[in-house]
């Protein structure tokens, strides 16, 4: 493990995480909520990066409704460090924000990216990924964490290697950086043996980013180089500023069209939560498909991932490998392998007036 003393996390708190209903509300979304241990996920996340930056350089950002969830799950965090978006932009503008305040006070400082909402097995593992890649960062480009695909998996971006970087011992340059394949350009990926699943983990050194912003994406760079300016901007301000701004992510607007990229491979026990079927397997590696045993009763009902968190007594019969997801308003009992179709009901349930269980 290494923790530079310049060494900022930008931790990524957006998103709704509609898969995740009934637990992940628009209210409370999933980086808010215990879905794996007792801590949310948000606290998990800051939990696995503590030993690399003290609170004073670690900055969240999240949508501006949330704030005071973040400063209140994450006291230790500066509240000037926990900055809320206007409206949601997708990750290259919401890191861009954060980005552009460390780099103008400091533009050699090193920046780890990390989704707030992501399960990563061996956090001090992790952490020595991280340092590599900090080492690879000194190169002048941005740095990935890569893992090595068990799936043919659309939802995520794909990571080719190409030749092995000088140092660190480990780091590849990125051939080809490709985000959200079709089914068979993914199970290709996995035969070639060449290709890493994107974490949505990135290093680089913060004013080496604002360049290639300016470059990628010049509008959102002036924008967040404008709010930066302004130190504490007014809502009014950072609204107008982010109504100009276009809405894209970091894959898209920057790592498919960046050179200079390199990827750190990982062995990490890894997933992005998009899912109850991903949730169910976690669960299941860890032993613990049963999180609420004393609130469930199962006759003759195998592999089912049981969530009881509404206080009443779930009982299942002859269920086999089901999801069962009980609140105290609504209750979810879903075949993981259709978890793609949660957002077919809740485009129901709106249908239906019914928003406020939304």
């Amino acid at each position: 493990m290494a923790a530079a003393g310049r060494l900022h996390v930008v931790i990524l708190a957006g998103g709704i995480g509609t898969r995740l209903w009934p637990i992940s509300r628009r209210s409370r979304p999933k980086q808010f909520q215990p879905l794996l241990s007792a801590r949310t996920m948000l606290e998990e996340t800051h939990q696995r990066v503590l030993p690399l930056a003290s609170p004073e350089r670690v900055w969240v950002v999240t949508g501006e409704a949330f704030t005071s969830l973040v400063r209140s799950q994450l006291p230790a965090v500066p509240a000037g460090n926990v900055l809320g978006e206007p409206m949601a932009r997708s990750s290259a503008p919401a890191a861009a924000l954060a980005v552009a305040r460390i780099a103008r006070a400091d533009p050699e400082a090193r920046v780890l990216l990390t989704p707030a909402d992501s399960y990563i097995g061996d956090a001090a593992a992790y952490r020595d990924y991280v340092a590599a890649a900090v080492e690879a960062a000194a190169t002048g480009c941005i740095v990935t964490l890569g893992v090595v695909p068990s799936r043919p998996e659309t939802g995520l971006g794909y990571i080719k290697r190409g030749e092995r970087l000088e140092r660190p011992p480990g780091a590849y340059w990125v051939e080809r950086f490709t985000e959200k394949p079709d089914p068979a350009t993914a199970a290709s990926y996995v035969a070639d043996g060449g290709y890493y699943w994107n974490m949505g983990q990135f290093v680089f050194v913060a004013g080496v980013f604002m360049e290639r912003l300016e470059r990628h994406l010049p509008e959102v760079a002036k924008g967040v180089r404008r709010l930066a300016e302004a130190g504490e901007p007014s809502q009014e301000l950072m609204a107008r500023v982010y109504q100009e701004m276009r809405s894209i992510s970091i894959d898209y607007g920057i790592a498919e069209k960046e050179e200079c990229l390199a990827v750190v491979p990982t062995a990490l026990e890894w997933s992005d939560v998009g899912s109850w079927r991903a949730v169910k397997e976690i669960a299941a590696r860890r032993g613990g498909l049963d999180p609420n045993p004393e609130q469930h009763v199962g006759v003759e009902s195998d592999g089912c991932f049981v969530m009881a968190g509404s206080g009443r007594l779930v009982v299942t019969v002859g269920m086999k490998g089901y999801v069962v997801v009980d609140t105290p308003d609504a209750l979810l009992i879903l075949d993981p392998e259709q978890d793609q179709l949660v957002r077919e009901a809740l485009a129901e349930i709106e249908r239906r007036g019914k928003e406020e269980r939304l």
